[in-house]
């Protein structure tokens, strides 16, 4: 993956699109864009907590941009949920998360398969209910297929105004890349080729439990 202060680096060059001994390399290089808003999901994590009067409310902790995916319902950047992920058994603490379509909240569950972030800075998303997912009809945004990261050129004004769980898409509206936040600050992009890595690795382990009909023998 490619560091933020790569990519800037690297986008900075459009600059000098007309000055020929650019012009190649730019020609070469395949321009992402951030994927509009329609196409992304808001992932929310919120905590209830006791106000002065003695009442519970709802208090947001984190929020992020995510995508939906076959696999997940969506993925998004694990920074979001990493304050959940470390307090997710902690009884006295009452945490919830959120799928947010067209503004509306829809309880959610994060896929723990135990052994977070695989490096690679995602987290996968599901509907509470399987019911919702299949209601919502949301579209799925194909990944692009074999393309080096290095080929890919960004602009640094889209990426300053676009949060972590952001896809960036290519010309075919494929996403060739997300903006995902690592431990220790800095933004960087996961490739396509990252996300299926990490799609590889939570397919082992499903979103709801599996239901096995029991045999008339056993009645």
């Amino acid at each position: 993956m490619k560091t933020f202060g790569a990519i800037l680096a690297l986008s900075a060059a459009g600059l000098f699109a007309s000055n020929p001994a650019h012009a190649e390399t730019l020609e070469a290089a395949s321009v992402v864009h951030p994927a509009p808003a329609s196409n992304t999901i808001t992932v929310t994590v919120t905590e209830t907590r006791r106000d002065k009067d003695g009442k519970d409310k709802e208090v947001l902790i984190a929020q992020a941009v995510g995508f939906p995916n076959d696999t997940c319902d969506v993925i998004t950047t694990f920074d979001v949920v990493k304050r959940y992920e470390e307090r997710q058994t902690w009884t006295e603490v009452k945490q919830q998360v959120n799928i947010v379509v067209n503004g509306t909240p829809f309880p959610a569950k994060f896929r723990d398969f135990g052994f977070y972030p695989l490096g690679l800075n995602l987290a996968c998303i599901d509907f509470v209910s399987p019911m919702a997912r299949a209601a919502l009809q949301i579209p799925v945004l194909p990944l692009e297929e074999d393309t080096d990261p290095s080929s890919l050129s960004y602009d640094d004004k889209e990426i300053v105004n676009s949060g972590p769980g952001t896809p960036f898409l290519n010309k075919n509206g494929e996403i060739s890349s997300v903006l995902v936040a690592t431990p220790f600050g800095p933004l960087e992009f996961a490739s396509a080729k990252d996300i299926r890595k990490f799609l590889n690795a939570v397919a082992s382990v499903p979103a709801w439990p599996s239901l096995r009909q029991r045999s008339m023998s056993s009645i």
